[in-house]
């Protein structure tokens, strides 16, 4: 695979799957992402088929809902990691808590983000997302 992770970043980001089972958050994360121009966006509401996905499309990220049903974010980002599924993953949650934060990051995420709560805070978000992905870039020689 010649992806690589944050940690040795690709300079573009070029498909980003988001997972919420909110079809509003959905939408607005769709729209955010789709706005920073050249980003493939896709989403699914539905955290196992969401699995599916990520295993069969690997994306370049993967923006993931804490808080869903049947399976939620930890779960999704704890079964990934547990098969050695090296996608980077952002969590994105309504919940700012330090052990919420401490809880991703010991499981293996890539980043964690608080869910915002109108467009220009999505557009801001993804924004700043896509921009953390760039400056990632290692020098080629």
């Amino acid at each position: 695979n010649s992806r690589k992770t944050l940690g040795g970043c690709m300079s573009k980001l070029a498909s980003v799957l988001i997972v919420d089972d909110n079809p509003r958050c959905l939408e607005f994360m769709t729209l955010a992402f789709s706005a920073q121009g050249g980003v493939e966006v896709t989403g699914e509401m539905k955290p196992i088929l969401a699995l599916d996905r990520i295993r069969s499309e690997k994306p370049d990220l993967v923006v993931l809902d804490v808080k869903m049903p049947d399976l939620d974010g930890f779960g999704v980002l704890s079964l990934l990691r547990g098969e050695g599924n090296p996608v980077p993953v952002v969590m994105c949650s309504g919940s700012a808590l330090q052990k919420d934060i401490d809880r991703a990051y010991a499981g293996g995420c890539s980043g964690y983000v608080e869910k915002p709560t109108t467009l220009e805070d999505y557009r801001a978000m993804a924004g700043t997302i896509v921009d953390y992905w760039s400056r990632g870039e290692l020098p080629r020689h």
